[in-house]
């Protein structure tokens, strides 16, 4: 099956292993993306699908019921949006391995998530799994299968005395057979196949460019000249070594096990060669190019939300400047298109990230505007709103004048005044966290010892219980607010992470300073 049907061009990521919408508003999220103009959704049930075989839930009355996905897929189809749904078949099977019964699946190196594709009936296991999905979704034209970030398979290869990427094909060939048969095309993540090509697999990678999609990701850079890239392994260039005085300011945190562009086989350095355009860098997202130049179809993937955004605000700026880097080059090289990805955790098994509300601001940007979302509100001042939030989060200490310009510019808001609030608590989450960022600098500077002046420790056990004071109107506020739209387990577990675990650390500095002031108080003055 050619995947040459026609391309959504702007995808939205759905992940539905973070905190849960209540139903109705899952609804809602399908409606705002079509008014931004998304095209279709990458859904990522993980535990929440309806498995008719398995449930992998520790809640399984959080489970979307089989009637409930179908009220989804209808109304995603009555919108024209294209649900492609995502079933890991590889690695980041967390949500599966963690339970003991499922075990004997899965391969046993690191943390339990990559399956064991040396033993047939794990890999049949799995594909009945991805048939569920496969039956489910009869109008999807499109079906991800993950298939990245498998780096336990590398120690499997070598016990097996065989290649990562000969053990990759065989099985990337047996699910690539299973979706043509439900009539899908399989797309996966480019990584595995970027960090182990080699040219004595080039004859069999080139026998899938009809068979499937690529679609490489890049979350961080954002348009510049890349010192390291993935392309045959990590590498930069080995003047980092030979030249280090020279060192471009982006050839940052040289590691041991990194390799160098000079030591590219031939044909490997005949495919990226135009792609370098210093001894230094490659051209941003220059894998992607490749791939289009060796026949594949080739979607790219950018960073709507991004791990390291971690649970209250993204650095918006970054967000934004990776999208736009995106977009100029899918036009550049005519990709297929761009899917925005929002990452609701950075595994199934840690804490939740961002709240699907504060991401808006970016996959409007992503698609037909700030404006269109926030109505009301001009583009340009949106913009620079959002680009200060951002700076924000990286340390510019202007909490309280944002917090000053979102009043001024709310009583023009036309839509969406619920994620603008959600947006303000939590910029008002993060002044209060900065707050004790720096007094918890004060006690690590400090240490309790007793050189400081009590009165000086005072001082600052007075400023440490005016934040304690002020978290607790802050989260009353926040759950209240957030009980309207979401629900279930993974909300505690964002509360815990957001609130709890700064009351632990306020519970700590409280010791420290306690401590220096009782230190101080029968500290002797020294004899002249």
């Amino acid at each position: 099956m050619s995947p040459s049907l026609s391309f959504p061009s702007l995808i939205a990521h759905l992940d539905l292993k973070g905190v849960r919408f209540q139903p109705g508003y899952a609804l809602e999220y399908l409606e705002n993306l079509k008014a931004l103009g998304y095209d279709a959704v990458l859904v990522e049930y993980e535990d929440l699908f309806p498995f008719r075989t398995a449930c992998f839930s520790e809640h399984p009355g959080e489970v979307w019921s089989r009637e409930f996905l179908r009220t989804f897929l209808e109304k995603a189809k009555s919108l024209g949006i294209g649900i492609i749904p995502l079933q890991q078949c590889l690695s980041h099977l967390e949500y599966i391995f963690r339970w003991n019964e499922y075990r004997r699946y899965c391969l046993p190196y690191g943390t339990p998530r990559d399956l064991h594709i040396g033993r047939p009936e794990a890999r049949q296991w799995l594909k009945g799994l991805l048939e569920e999905v496969l039956e489910v979704h009869p109008d999807s034209r499109w079906i991800h299968i993950g298939m990245d970030e498998a780096r336990p398979l590398l120690l499997h290869a070598q016990a097996e005395g065989r290649e990562v990427l000969d053990l990759f094909l065989e099985y990337l060939d047996e699910l690539c057979t299973l979706c043509h048969r439900h009539g899908k095309v399989p797309l996966i993540w480019s990584d595995m196949l970027e960090d182990h090509i080699a040219p004595e697999y080039f004859e069999r990678l080139l026998a899938f460019r009809d068979r499937l999609v690529l679609v490489p990701w890049e979350y961080s850079a954002a348009g510049g000249p890349q010192p390291v890239v993935r392309f045959s392994g990590m590498r930069c260039s080995r003047r980092w070594l030979e030249e280090p005085s020279k060192a471009p300011l982006e050839a940052r945190n040289l590691r041991e096990g990194l390799l160098w562009f000079e030591d590219w086989p031939p044909e490997i350095k005949a495919l990226v060669g135009k792609y370098q355009i210093s001894p230094w860098a490659m051209e941003p997202f220059f894998q992607a190019a490749v791939w289009r130049d060796l026949g594949f179809t080739v979607w790219g993937a950018a960073a709507a939300a991004f791990t390291f955004d971690r649970s209250l605000l993204p650095h918006y700026h970054r967000r934004h400047e990776n999208i736009s880097a995106w977009r100029a080059l899918i036009a550049k090289e005519q990709l297929g298109g761009l899917l925005a990805t929002q990452w609701a955790r950075s595994n199934s098994c840690s804490v939740p990230n961002l709240l699907p509300d504060v991401v808006w601001p970016v996959l409007a940007r992503a698609g037909a505007g700030l404006a269109v979302f926030f109505e009301g509100i001009a583009e340009e001042e949106l913009e620079r709103l959002f680009h200060l939030i951002g700076r924000c989060r990286e340390g510019w200490n202007l909490e309280a004048r944002v917090l000053e310009e979102m009043d001024r510019l709310s009583p023009r808001l036309g839509s969406h005044h619920f994620e603008w609030a959600t947006i303000r608590l939590m910029l008002e989450i993060q002044r209060t966290t900065r707050s004790l960022e720096e007094l918890e600098e004060l006690g690590r500077c400090y240490g309790g010892i007793g050189r400081l002046p009590g009165v000086a420790w005072e001082g600052r056990k007075s400023e440490l219980d005016a934040i304690g004071e002020a978290l607790r109107p802050l989260e009353a506020q926040a759950r209240t607010h957030l009980g309207q739209r979401y629900h279930g387990a993974a909300l505690e577990e964002w509360f815990y992470r957001v609130f709890t675990t700064l009351c632990e650390r306020i519970a700590r500095l409280d010791e420290v300073i306690c401590n220096g002031i009782a230190a101080r108080e029968t500290k002797q003055p020294l004899q002249s």
